[in-house]
């Protein structure tokens, strides 16, 4: 069954708040007013948007039912659903995306917006007296699935997914852009630091302690070149490093002696 996200009042809401946000990180002072603007004159308390808004809010937010009370709950907020003007809102969408486009540009519907499939599952729902009996048993029972999973239990997949998607897109963007151009130290030092957050950097740790073991030993052999005088200042910079905690400034320091030490080696 196809979707038209444009036509899906949830989704047009939450790429809006995605905008605004991003607007107040940059500092775009105009573009946030301008943002704020457009959501009070769609969302505003009483309007048929915001009527519509909730429908899809009752489904993403209710959870812990059990499954009879989970069957009958969807069916009636379905029926509040096609209760509403549907015409009107189809008319506020059309004036909406006119807006979106004319103020703001039709990027702002390319956000990332994290729980798209949930939106577009109940959009689907919602307009599901269409399609035929099977499509219609398999929507129903994904919709009633959201409203009985278990609230910590969905915390923990939402956050689990964006880990995962966020690991996989660092690593390749890092594989792409620096596989040809950087040492394998430096690129296994940089591809831990990249992925602390996941492990409260416990694998940087671990290989920090063993990189700067190494590059002790490094130092160590280069005793007869013309720089033993100036390695001995910098083996004293790595011994520095086991008394204080780690930090940015100290991997991009390791990142330039890995270099230096494998300059001299040369």
């Amino acid at each position: 069954m196809k979707h038209n996200k444009k036509r899906n009042t949830a989704f047009l809401y939450e790429c809006l708040i995605k905008e605004a946000t991003k607007a107040v990180v940059r500092k775009n002072n105009v573009r946030k007013e301008d943002i704020i603007s457009i959501i009070k004159e769609n969302f505003s308390k009483g309007s048929c948007l915001y009527q519509d808004l909730q429908m899809y809010k009752q489904l993403l937010e209710t959870k812990n039912l059990n499954l009879d009370f989970a069957s009958r709950f969807i069916t009636e907020v379905r029926k509040d659903w096609h209760n509403l003007d549907r015409k009107k809102i189809f008319n506020q969408q059309t004036d909406l995306i006119k807006q979106i486009n004319e103020a703001l540009g039709p990027d702002v519907f390319s956000n990332f917006v994290q729980n798209y499939r949930n939106l577009a599952t109940i959009g689907q729902f919602f307009n599901s007296n269409s399609v035929g009996a099977r499509s219609r048993l398999v929507l129903e029972d994904k919709v009633k699935t959201l409203v009985m999973i278990k609230e910590n239990k969905q915390k923990e997949a939402n956050l689990l997914h964006l880990d995962q998607l966020t690991y996989n897109t660092f690593v390749n963007k890092f594989n792409e852009t620096y596989q040809h151009t950087l040492r394998k130290e430096q690129k296994q030092l940089l591809t831990n630091y990249i992925t602390s957050f996941s492990d409260n950097g416990l694998g940087l740790k671990a290989f920090m302690n063993e990189e700067l073991g190494r590059l002790k030993e490094e130092i160590v052999s280069l005793n007869e070149t013309p720089y033993a005088e100036q390695l001995v200042q910098v083996n004293d910079k790595l011994e520095s490093y086991s008394k204080v905690p780690l930090t940015e400034e100290i991997v991009k320091e390791v990142f330039y002696i890995q270099d230096l030490i494998a300059e001299i080696k040369k």
